[in-house]
């Protein structure tokens, strides 16, 4: 019998994911990662295990992730940058976690509750989008070793978040249905900027003019894009447009400024190897927008340039940007530069 651990979150969507194996009948073990202190859902993980009869291991992975996801978090953000966690977390903690935990208990494969697919065709295996196009969670998953698709398995990616809540109701598991939310797991209910204190205050300058039109209590504060906190009346709608730490700068202008067609990338990470030096794909700089087409070039093996065939609302550094062809994620990296008319 073939035997797959599935990381267990507590949540909806990981205890459907464990009890679909369990109905194919293959043999189950979850596991629940305590990331930080006071893990929110560690009983109800525990709860549903109980209730889908599976073992549940628990791994206490806190100094990895404070290594490894919050303190670089931190340390990007004192630097102008606007890190996403969660793609640290899969590279860095979960998938290796869930690798290693397979290996130990003689797993076949691991498995885990995002909405994406793995598709395994002529002895290669891709990562696809999920059908659930509101839903698709490849975005964060472009990071993690191609190697481990050869044992990873994405059955929500078959689904619909609607169909997985029915599922998990007509079974009756005690699971719960995670809110939608944007904050980071490890705030909890702070912003990260109530965390980084002090600062030095800076200017804040007008792209277009060059002129000082404010001051601001810390570049940390800030965000490509960002329209809110920035404390300044204008006759018009000021956006931060860029951000510059070699003199702790802030630079605001109209919405359009923050629209940019060109930018680059680095720390790339390959689930599809480019067969030419420059190619054409679409690419998504967050994970709530649909991707665009753009034109990329490989600098050297760990930079490219991207430009998109129309200018794109706040690519920002620190970001990552996912390259697709199609259904199928080809890899991605970590936005470092923009290239801006100012």
């Amino acid at each position: 019998m073939e035997k797959v651990v599935v990381a267990m979150s507590g949540g909806i969507d990981s205890a459907v994911t464990a009890y679909l194996f369990i109905k194919e009948k293959r043999a189950v073990e979850g596991v629940f990662f305590i990331l930080f202190d006071e893990p929110p859902n560690i009983e109800l993980a525990k709860k549903t295990a109980d209730f889908l009869r599976i073992k549940l291991h628990i791994e206490d992975l806190r100094e990895d992730f404070k290594r490894y996801v919050i303190n670089p978090f931190f340390e990007r953000y004192k630097k102008g940058l606007t890190p996403n966690p969660c793609i640290l977390c899969n590279k860095y903690i979960k998938f290796p976690a869930l690798k290693k935990i397979a290996d130990k208990v003689s797993a076949n494969f691991f498995a885990t509750g995002h909405y994406a697919r793995v598709l395994k065709k002529n002895d290669k295996c891709f990562l696809l989008k999920g059908i659930d196009k509101k839903k698709d969670q490849s975005y964060f998953l472009y990071g993690i070793n191609r190697l481990f698709l050869n044992q990873l398995l994405l059955p929500l990616g078959e689904y619909t978040k609607q169909q997985v809540k029915e599922i998990a109701q007509q079974a009756q598991i005690p699971s719960k249905v995670a809110e939608e939310s944007a904050e980071v797991c490890f705030l909890k209910d702070k912003r990260y900027y109530e965390i980084l204190k002090p600062a030095s205050y800076g200017p804040i300058i007008e792209a277009s003019t060059g002129k000082i039109i404010g001051q601001h209590r810390g570049i940390h504060l800030f965000t490509i894009g960002q329209r809110k906190r920035l404390g300044i009346s204008s006759p018009y709608p000021l956006y931060v447009v860029k951000i510059e730490p070699a003199i702790n700068a802030v630079y605001v202008d109209s919405k359009e400024k923050a629209f940019m067609k060109e930018f680059y990338v680095n720390q790339l990470n390959w689930l599809v190897e480019p067969e030419t030096n420059s190619f054409t794909c679409d690419v998504k700089i967050r994970y709530a927008m649909n991707p665009e087409k753009a034109f990329v070039i490989i600098i050297d093996k760990d930079r490219v340039r991207v430009t998109f065939d129309e200018p794109q609302f706040a690519p920002t550094p620190g970001q990552s940007a996912v390259f697709y062809n199609d259904e199928v994620v080809l890899g991605g990296g970590i936005i470092t530069e923009t290239v801006q008319g100012f």
